[in-house]
């Protein structure tokens, strides 16, 4: 068995699908102790930080928000998941995962919980879609 060439760090933030921002938002806030990190109006999307993780919220009521709404009425409300790795470098990243058959969708620079990094999305075999997050390379 071949071990991944990263660390796992635990949770960096999960993306719920929400069809009312103003609502959510203040369900967050007020029950939940969650402070606004950042918006992202252009994607229906509010950024909540819950300790030293995120949750974000995407508007799928919203035509910004569009992008996150189920294809089936009363599907799923989660985006995906995210697992916040230690350092790796793409090639890496990329290696490890093509040697268990696992495809990666999108990859890129984005933002979580611990700011910036390399993330890498797929999906595990149940369909779920699962990003690892690794601080960005010096």
């Amino acid at each position: 068995m071949t071990q991944p060439p990263f660390k796992l760090e635990g949770l960096d933030h999960v993306v719920l699908l929400v069809r009312d921002m103003a609502e959510a938002r203040d369900f967050y806030e007020q029950v939940l102790g969650c402070t606004v990190d950042r918006a992202l109006p252009e994607y229906g999307m509010l950024q909540l930080r819950a300790g030293a993780s995120l949750i974000d919220l995407v508007d799928i009521g919203s035509k910004e928000g569009d992008w996150g709404r189920p294809e089936v009425e009363g599907g799923r409300n989660m985006d995906h998941v995210c697992i916040a790795t230690g350092p790796c470098t793409e090639q890496e990243m990329r290696a490890h995962l093509a040697r268990h058959g696992v495809s990666i969708v999108e990859e890129g620079i984005r933002y979580g919980a611990k700011g910036d990094g390399m993330s890498v999305y797929f999906c595990d075999p149940s369909g779920n879609q699962i990003e690892l997050k690794s601080p960005i390379a010096d």
